[in-house]
Order: structure tokens, then C-alpha cells, then sequence
């Protein structure tokens, strides 16, 4: 049984993991919605550039994402995951501040690639430690609390980085950066006085009740790794998230610009920013319910529940979002554009909505069918594919549109497709999630009986 203490102190760590969650892409929402300001303001800046720093960060946080996916593990036998989380965050807090000091446009990709080892290492590392803290019956909640972290941060981030770049003049989106870097390091400030380590297996419902100390060798061997590869359940999702990341990924980036161009009217970039906001919301929403129906259908041993209602959700919501990028804006008459306005909003706020449900259940899932020593590793190849899908997807795009910007929606259509048809391999951990689930925790007990008769 936990005590108190130690639950109130794990409540701050969670809270403290997902304020930081927050402001990584508070900070990321700033780019977005000042690609204009870049091209005008900072030296050297080009479309193409816009797109090459992109993909550099996602290839750097690739990287980070592998190290500190597996060697997080080891590193943490000589410090604590805490201690190697506070040097992570500090490098992406101090690097977006010093983005704000960019003389031009190489300076700028040089701190904003740099700041990427940081962000990458948050994933295996802070998704890995809620993993440790919560019981797979509250996984699902907890994780869908970080992905309404993640779109209420970008949206804030892109709110904030437009009225400042469109009214503080050119320096408005240094400011914003510098807003960023401030909040971030008071954020990091309070992880470090507040959060604590977690204890591995503690959290299981195998060692409910366990009272002695667990002192498991947690080192990964590569047969640790060869039965996660192997898992199905994961391999499935893993090529799903890869199809998300091309379009999600892509469209995090270019999407303002291109509804911009799309409308192309009086305070067009007002209305596209709010339309954008607003239909964004949905996402928040989505993936706490779509987190706690998977709880729910978990608890009720129901366990393909998650998978259904990840599944549905991103059929149902890609095909609404197809229609919130794709369907023309009507902008000849005020009653045209207040309809279109409404429409868009309704349309949007439902995609997102649906699409959201599967964020919370995959990282569930992850951890549900993972051996501890190996969900670090389970969290780093989520995004490893998400980055991998954002490089192709940003590459698409900025190379189309640098040579035609005409074929901005074409290429739009065609990352959506991609995304619609990975959803489906959903359908892999349908059949193949249940056992993999009954080995892990057959492994887990097995575990416990070990430490009980040493």
C-alpha cells in the first residue's frame, strides 16, 4: 500500500512532467505561426530552409531518442533518471532562448537542432518514469493527460508566438522565444525541487502488497529487446504511428501557412489562426475520454477495448480532417465567411477530437505488454517513428511547394492518405494485444516469486 506522502509527491512529479511537456511545445508552436515573420525578418531564411530545420531536428531527435532509449537505462545505474532528465530538459530551455538571439537563419537552425536533443530525450525517459508511477488500470488516463498537455502547449504556443509576431513587430517572435525560455526554466526549476524518482514494479498489480525491497537486475540484454521487436501488438502501432507522424508531424508545422494561402483575404491570417485554435481544441478533449474509455474497457477485462476505440477514433477523425483541409473556403460575401467559419470549426474540432483517442491507449499499451527495463525503449521507437514520418513529410512538402506552390494541396492530400491507410494497422494489436499482455504479466509474477523466495 502507497503512503500518502509518497502519492502526493508522485502527484507533483506527474504534474511538474507534464507542465515541462507543455512548454516543449509551447515553444515548438512558435515556428508555425511565424514562418512569414522568419522569411522577412531573419537573414537568409528561405522556404526550403524553414523545411531542411525541420527535419534536421527531427533527425537529431532521433538520435537522442535511441541513446537515451537505451542507454537511458544504463546510464541510470550510476545517476538517477531524475538527474539525467533535469541535464536533458535544461538543454532544450536553454537552447530555444538562445534561438531568440539568432543573428540569422544558421544560428537559429544551429540552437534549434541542438535544443532537439533535449526534446527527444523526454520521451523514453519522462513517458518511461509515469509508466513506473501508475498501474496499467490508470495508464491510459494519465498518458491522454500528456498528449492534452502537448496540443494545449502548441495551441497556447501558437497563440502567443502570432499576436506577438503579427503586433510586436520584427521582434516579436524573439520575444516570444524568450517568453518561452523563461516559463521553461521556472518549469524545470520546479521538476527539480519537487519530483521524485520512481521505484520499478512498485506500480504493478503483480507486486500489490509486496513488502520487501525489490532490487531486480534491470539491465536490458538483447534478449530483452529481440522479445519487444517481436511483440506484435507494438510493431503494429509502431508502423501506424509512423503513417500519423508524415501527416501530424508535417501538418504541425505547415498547416497555418497553408489554410493562409488557402483563404488568402482581409485578416486572413487572424481567421486562420483561430479557426486553427479552436478546431485544434478538439484534440484536448479527445484524448483524456479516449484515454479513460480505454481505462474503462481495461478494468472491465474487455482489454481489445483500447484498440477498438483507438481504431474507430482515427478512421472517423482522419476522414473529417480530409474534409477540414481539403474542402474550399468561401470568402465573396460575410455570410459565406461566417458559415465557412462555423463549419470549419465544427469540422475540425471533430476530427481532432476523434483522432486524439488513440494518443493515451498506444503509450498504454506500450507499457502494458513491455517489460520495465525495456519501456524507455517501447517509448523512444514511438518516436523514432513519429520524427521519421515528420522527416518525410516535411521533406514532401517543402521540396513541393519550393518548386510549385501550387501543389501545397496536393501534398496536403496526400500525407492525409497515408495516415488514413496506416490507421489500419491498428487492427494487428486486435488480434495479437491480449497475449502479448498475458506474457508480460505472467513474466512479472514470475518475477515476484523469484524475490519472494531469495
Amino acid at each position: 500500500m502507497m503512503s500518502e506522502s509518497y502519492q502526493e509527491n508522485r502527484k507533483k512529479t506527474f504534474l511538474s512532467i507534464f507542465l515541462l511537456y507543455f512548454m516543449i511545445f509551447f515553444c515548438a508552436g512558435i515556428l508555425p505561426v511565424n514562418i512569414d515573420n522568419l522569411l522577412i525578418y531573419l537573414p537568409k531564411t528561405t522556404k526550403f530552409g524553414i523545411g531542411i530545420v525541420s527535419a534536421s531536428a527531427l533527425i537529431i531527435g532521433i538520435i537522442s531518442i535511441l541513446v537515451f532509449g537505451y542507454y537511458g537505462d544504463k546510464i541510470s545505474e550510476k545517476i538517477s533518471r531524475k538527474k539525467i532528465f533535469i541535464y536533458t530538459n535544461f538543454v532544450w530551455v536553454f537552447t530555444f532562448g538562445l534561438a531568440s538571439l539568432s543573428l540569422n537563419f544558421f544560428y537559429y537552425f544551429f540552437f534549434i537542432i541542438v535544443g532537439a536533443i533535449g526534446t527527444g530525450a523526454f520521451l523514453p525517459l519522462g513517458f518511461s518514469m509515469i509508466g513506473d508511477f501508475y498501474s496499467p488500470k490508470d495508464r491510459g488516463k494519465r498518458y491522454g493527460m500528456m498528449s492534452f498537455s502537448l496540443t494545449l502547449g502548441a495551441g497556447m504556443g501558437i497563440i502567443f508566438g502570432g499576436l506577438l509576431g503579427n503586433y510586436a513587430g520584427p521582434l516579436g517572435w524573439r520575444i516570444a522565444y524568450g517568453v518561452g525560455f523563461i516559463l521553461g526554466l521556472f518549469t524545470l526549476i520546479f521538476y527539480t525541487f519537487s519530483a521524485i524518482e520512481p521505484e520499478r514494479l512498485r506500480s504493478e498489480p503483480e507486486f500489490k502488497n509486496f513488502k520487501g525491497e525489490i532490487n531486480y537486475n534491470y539491465k536490458i540484454t538483447y534478449s530483452n529487446l529481440k522479445q519487444l521487436f517481436r511483440t506484435r501488438s507494438v510493431g503494429g502501432i509502431l508502423i501506424s504511428v509512423l503513417c500519423s507522424g508524415i501527416a501530424n508531424a508535417t501538418l504541425g508545422i505547415w498547416a497555418i501557412f497553408y489554410l493562409n494561402t488557402k483563404i488568402n483575404g482581409t485578416d486572413s491570417e487572424l481567421i486562420v489562426t483561430t479557426i486553427y485554435i479552436l478546431a485544434g481544441s478538439g484534440a484536448l478533449l479527445g484524448s483524456i475520454i479516449g484515454g479513460r474509455l480505454g481505462d474503462r474497457y481495461f478494468r472491465s477485462g474487455k482489454l481489445k477495448g483500447r484498440v477498438i476505440v483507438s481504431l474507430i477514433g482515427l478512421i472517423v477523425g482522419i476522414s473529417l480532417l480530409l474534409a477540414f483541409y481539403l474542402i474550399p473556403f468561401y470568402t465573396e460575401t460575410t455570410l459565406q465567411i461566417v458559415f465557412s467559419w462555423i463549419f470549419f470549426v465544427i469540422i475540425g474540432y471533430l476530427g481532432f477530437f476523434f483522432v486524439a483517442f488513440s494518443s493515451g491507449n498506444q503509450f498504454a499499451i506500450y507499457s502494458e505488454v513491455s517489460l520495465p527495463e525495456v519501456r524507455s525503449t517501447a517509448n523512444a521507437m514511438n518516436g523514432l517513428m513519429v520524427n521519421l514520418g515528420g522527416i518525410i513529410g516535411n521533406l514532401l512538402i517543402s521540396s513541393m511547394i519550393e518548386r510549385n506552390m501550387s501543389l501545397l494541396p496536393f501534398a496536403v492530400f496526400v500525407v492525409l492518405i497515408i495516415w488514413l491507410t496506416g490507421s489500419l494497422f491498428w487492427i494487428i494489436p486486435y488480434f495479437y494485444y491480449p497475449n502479448d499482455f498475458k506474457e508480460c504479466r505472467d513474466t512479472l509474477l514470475k518475477r515476484r516469486l523469484d524475490l519472494e523466495n531469495k
